[in-house]
């Protein structure tokens, strides 16, 4: 019997015009960071109504410079889950830091707020909190830990592009929010991308700075465009700034985020309520104060691997989402005890959710589900 036409875990939106936009940016000569990544870092910021973005490189350079603005130092600690995608936490490594393992809640999959305080130590820096799949962790419990404990607080909304909490996108309860374009997410740059939030315009400022080697391009230069021989570069940057050709697939990409995000929740929705009594699914929960943005569609599975089997027969995309990071030598060698952890990433699987899955597509997945594995 042959195998339904596939139905993939991710997919890669591509704007019909883009093409026609790039042409006068490729035969512009300027290519790298100019007026088209500032073009879309005022779209994005009317989008995700936040005062301050920073346009970048990739998410993972945002993670770096938030930590860093936070004050995180060779041999500082951040606390963090070792439940997200490695590039969300490798930027600590980079930084020559350690991340503290916070365990999770296995019924979310995100950061058990009430299990943080008792990891701050005089060498904690920040807390890095990861939005798993679009939900929603418990953002304002913990921002308001971190403020009471005077640590800084980043948000790894890596996946969650469109979320809400408390009726607001991410970014105001958090010192830092970050925001991935890559390939595969709600919105894309046509291959990498990503940016900062913060409501801190100084820091906005310093980010700007450090995005690009330390530089501030208002005096930089010389009003005749030579180099300006007074000018201090007083704290060493990065290079992490998007490009003009990112930027323009960004705009184009924006004007239809309402639609993909819009159908992101309507399949998450959807999944919500037809698979909340099959035998060996347990939904995760989601708190009616906030909205996910389901990336993918993020459930446990009893006897995962059969499932993935029966799933990839039916050409129905899945995997387990990512992988605890724990396990990776890099981090170094403390294993702590966190059977949240342990629970949750023997049953964790996602299932298409995204703007591709059609109304009968999402209707094949639950009768593939229903059936049992």
């Amino acid at each position: 019997m042959s195998v339904p036409a596939n139905i993939p875990l991710f997919k890669v939106f591509m704007p019909q015009d883009v093409q026609a936009k790039l042409v006068p940016v490729l035969s512009s000569g300027r290519l790298a960071m100019g007026p088209q990544v500032a073009a879309f870092e005022a779209a994005l910021g009317r989008w995700l109504e936040a005062p301050n973005v920073v346009a970048l490189n990739d998410a993972s350079a945002g993670i770096t410079l938030a930590l860093y603005m936070a004050g995180v130092r060779p041999g500082d600690e951040v606390i963090t889950s070792p439940m997200a995608c490695s590039a969300s936490l490798m930027p600590i490594a980079n930084l020559f830091a350690r991340p503290i393992w916070c365990d999770i809640d296995p019924a979310t999959g995100m950061m058990d707020a009430a299990k943080i305080d008792s990891l701050i130590t005089h060498k904690t820096r920040a807390i890095l909190l990861y939005h798993w799949a679009g939900d929603v962790a418990d953002i304002a419990a913990i921002a308001a830990l971190a403020k009471a404990r005077g640590i800084k607080l980043v948000e790894d909304a890596t996946e969650a592009f469109g979320a809400r909490s408390h009726n607001s996108k991410l970014g105001r309860d958090a010192d830092f929010t970050i925001y991935s374009f890559y390939a595969t997410k709600h919105l894309n740059t046509g291959g990498e991308g990503g940016a900062l939030i913060t409501a801190n315009v100084e820091m906005a400022e310093e980010a700007r700075r450090l995005r690009r080697f330390g530089i501030d391009y208002k005096s930089f230069r010389l009003p005749n465009g030579d180099l300006n021989p007074q000018y201090d570069i007083s704290v060493a940057g990065f290079n992490f700034t998007m490009n003009e050709i990112a930027a323009t697939f960004g705009l184009a990409a924006l004007s239809h985020a309402d639609d993909i995000v819009a159908r992101h929740q309507a399949n998450g929705l959807f999944y919500d309520a037809a698979l909340k009594d099959i035998a060996g699914l347990k939904l995760l929960r989601r708190r009616s104060d906030v909205t996910s943005a389901y990336w993918t569609y993020a459930l446990r599975a009893e006897r995962r691997d059969d499932l993935i089997r029966k799933l990839l027969s039916h050409g129905i995309g899945t995997q387990r989402l990512h992988t605890r990071n724990d396990v990776y030598s890099c981090y170094g060698t403390a294993k702590p005890s966190l059977p949240g952890v342990d629970c949750f990433d023997a049953e964790n699987l996602s299932i298409p959710c995204g703007w591709w899955v059609s109304d009968e597509d999402r209707a094949r997945i639950v009768d593939c589900l229903r059936s049992g594995w």
